[in-house]
């Protein structure tokens, strides 16, 4: 079966080389005029050529989802990639494209250019990813998204009541969660200057100014991108007019089945902005749902009952969880601060 980034290469070449002739027999005039700009990478470049395109309308803007592996190999991939005028990747990884990752492609196609990922945890520090043994990951009732509290409380024996009664103020605080702004900001500028040698400082604090710019760790709002893609348009030599393109802008990550993570309420309340313990599994759709949401309880209810049926050595494979468990000093403050909350009522309900 065809992967989304196998489709992509056919349409790429039925663009390129049909529908010109098409046009010329049928008078039709082709809008497409301007530069051929192929965008590659996770879920995040969705969005990216979706800015592209509104910023540089007379573009062919060519999305490839590297987020299944394809049956293109590399070689095909990159001969495909040749017929643009500027190629974007991601650094994505080997095991999508047989072949290699981005610096196989990079090694083929010398124009590709890398663009980064954006990744910023201060929302969501309790966020984190868990892989069995072998690389593969383990999901929770938020896909591959899971709290590491909820981890934590599992292996250590925790109840869910007490798993519950971790999601406080004073538990945040003894982790860190509170402090987490300055390390996570600067990391995401320097991945930024990294990857795409793009200095996003003005653009981050902006982007903090309107609140809550992540849907997840990993999931940014739409104008995010749209500033990502002005700056890359302009190191490409692309000039861009200043109107009111975020009008135009789509939400991927809510339009997509994709979950958003909340935001906690004594985080959010540090930053100045709205949360909850909210958690959306599915999106809505409009001709037939209003999309499937989960409460804390919920939550962490689900979590157990997905850890239950794995092994344990399955999920001793989070280096922050691991490590809290390791420290008696930390593994026991933890316990016993879920057992004052408990005991204090102090039990997070939808929104604090």
């Amino acid at each position: 079966m065809l992967k989304p980034i196998d489709r992509q290469i056919l349409r790429s070449w039925h663009e390129l080389k049909i529908e010109p002739r098409l046009a010329r027999l049928t008078g039709r005039k082709l809008r497409k005029t301007g530069p051929r700009i192929a965008v590659i990478g996770n879920c995040q470049c969705y969005g990216l050529a979706y800015a592209i395109k509104i910023l540089r309308p007379e573009a062919a803007v060519d999305h490839y989802p590297v987020l299944l592996r394809a049956r293109a190999n590399m070689r095909i991939l990159a001969q495909t990639l040749s017929t643009y005028d500027f190629v974007l990747s991601n650094d994505f990884q080997p095991g999508f494209v047989p072949g290699g990752g981005y610096p196989e492609l990079r090694a083929l196609l010398e124009k590709t250019m890398l663009v980064p990922q954006i990744v910023f945890n201060a929302f969501h520090p309790d966020c984190i990813y868990v892989s069995r043994e072998d690389g593969s990951p383990v999901f929770s009732p938020l896909g591959p998204y899971h709290s590491a509290l909820a981890l934590f409380a599992f292996l250590k024996g925790l109840k869910v009541e007490e798993a519950h009664a971790l999601f406080n103020e004073n538990v945040f605080e003894a982790l860190g969660y509170l402090d987490a702004w300055g390390p996570a900001a600067e990391e995401t500028l320097r991945q930024c200057k990294a990857a795409g040698d793009l200095d996003l400082s003005k653009e981050f604090l902006k982007w903090s100014r309107r609140g809550v710019f992540m849907y997840t760790i990993n999931h940014p709002k739409p104008f995010v991108l749209l500033d990502i893609a002005r700056h890359l348009l302009t190191k490409l030599g692309l000039e861009t007019e200043e109107f009111d393109s975020e009008h135009y802008m789509i939400d991927d990550f809510v339009e997509q089945i994709r979950p958003i993570y909340p935001v906690y309420p004594p985080i959010a309340a540090r930053y100045g902005v709205l949360g909850s313990y909210l958690f959306r599994i599915t999106k809505a759709h409009p001709a037939r749902d209003t999309g499937d949401y989960l409460t804390l309880s919920q939550f962490l209810t689900g979590a157990y009952e997905n850890y239950a049926k794995c092994r344990r050595s399955s999920l001793l494979c989070n280096p922050r969880v691991d490590a809290w468990l390791a420290d008696p000093a930390v593994s026991e403050e933890l316990a016993a601060l879920a057992r004052e909350n408990l005991r204090a009522g102090r039990i997070s309900t939808f929104v604090d």
